[in-house]
């Protein structure tokens, strides 16, 4: 199933667009991989959600604007339910997030570069491309020559994760000619979840929000 960006902004807020992948309900948690250890473990009570601190370090990057996007499709739902954090401006070569945990099984990250030109997508951060196995690390040739790939996080139980985020200018077929755009990936393979999409030359784009599975 699949649903509209003007929908889904309407709906949830979100300030990115991206390319809606068919899904069902975003899976349970799994115990991810991620660029760097996890800290420790959440501990909540009763009535407070358990809360994760997310660091991305985006080096060649400085003023991207970020965005963390769920989308899931609840059992028996007719639309998908989207939750979007703040846009947040990469500073010092690096930006950070605290969420609700809960909120990374299923996440991906959209980027907006200064560079972009009329792309008629927003960049999506690939977090494991077809062929690589969760942990490996990945070089700006081997993205290149990746063709299909997933923005869908399997999430974390942690407190604390630091994932170090790769991104390159490149060109890209735009909406009228060919147009500067952005090529972004994590630099070790995450934990994923389906659905596996195309992305040509590595580069991975949306225009409505993707649903996890």
């Amino acid at each position: 199933m699949s649903f509209r960006t003007a929908a889904a902004i309407a709906a949830a807020s979100v300030a990115f667009t991206g390319t809606v992948a068919t899904g069902v309900s975003a899976a349970a948690p799994a115990t991810s991989a991620t660029s760097t250890t996890t800290t420790s473990t959440t501990t909540s009570s009763s009535t407070e959600p358990a809360m994760t601190r997310l660091t991305y370090d985006v080096a060649g990057c400085e003023g991207c604007e970020v965005q963390l996007v769920n989308g899931r499709m609840p059992e028996g739902a007719d639309q998908p339910v989207v939750w979007s954090s703040k846009v947040k401006r990469v500073e010092d070569g690096r930006v950070r997030f605290t969420v609700a945990t809960r909120r990374t099984w299923g996440m991906s990250t959209t980027l907006r570069a200064p560079w972009e030109g009329h792309t008629g997508y927003v960049t999506t951060v690939v977090q494991r491309y077809r062929g690589m196995a969760v942990g490996d690390r990945v070089s700006f040739r081997q993205a290149r020559h990746r063709g299909v790939a997933s923005s869908c996080w399997a999430g974390t139980r942690g407190t604390e994760v630091r994932t170090a985020v790769v991104v390159r200018k490149v060109q890209v077929d735009g909406v009228r000619e060919r147009v500067p755009g952005t090529l972004a990936f994590t630099r070790t393979t995450q934990d994923w979840h389906d659905p596996m999409r195309r992305a040509p030359g590595g580069v991975l784009g949306s225009q409505d929000v993707d649903v996890c599975r």
